[in-house]
C-alpha cells in the first residue's frame, strides 16, 4: 500500500507534453473565476493540473492560487469522471472570492460542463 502522498501525486498533471496536450486538444468550460480545459488520458484515473500566468501577481499570489485550487479539485476527485485530464486556469477575480464562491463555481461545472462519462474511446 502506498503512501498519502503517492497517491495524490498520481492525480497530479505536471509533464510539460501532458499539459500542452490538454491545451492543444482539450475541451473548455468557463465561468467568472477560472477556465477549465480537460481532456480524456488513457491511464484510467483523473490528474489535475493548475496553471497560473504571472499577470495574476507575484509567486506568493499565484502560489497560493495553486494550492486552493488543487485543494478544491482533490477534495471533488470521486465527483470527477475517472480518466481526464483537467487543466485550471484561474482568473484574476479568483484571487479575491471567498472558498465558499470557489468551491460553488466548481461543483457548478463539474455538474454542468464537464462530461459525465467516457463517450468517445
Amino acid at each position: 500500500m502506498g503512501s498519502p502522498r503517492s497517491t495524490h501525486s498520481q492525480h497530479l498533471l505536471r509533464n510539460s507534453a501532458d499539459i500542452r496536450l490538454v491545451f492543444k486538444e482539450g475541451k473548455r468550460a468557463s465561468c467568472l473565476l477560472f477556465t477549465v480545459l480537460y481532456r480524456w488520458n488513457a491511464l484510467g484515473h483523473t490528474r489535475v493540473g493548475v496553471v497560473v500566468g504571472k499577470k495574476l501577481g507575484g509567486a506568493v499570489m499565484r502560489n497560493r492560487c495553486k494550492r486552493r485550487f488543487r485543494e478544491l479539485a482533490w477534495l471533488s476527485l470521486a465527483a470527477v469522471p475517472q480518466g481526464l485530464d483537467l487543466l485550471i486556469l484561474p482568473k484574476r477575480e479568483s484571487m479575491l472570492q471567498p472558498a465558499k464562491d470557489l468551491r460553488q463555481s466548481w461543483q457548478k461545472i463539474l455538474d454542468e460542463r464537464l462530461p459525465q462519462r467516457k463517450d468517445v474511446p
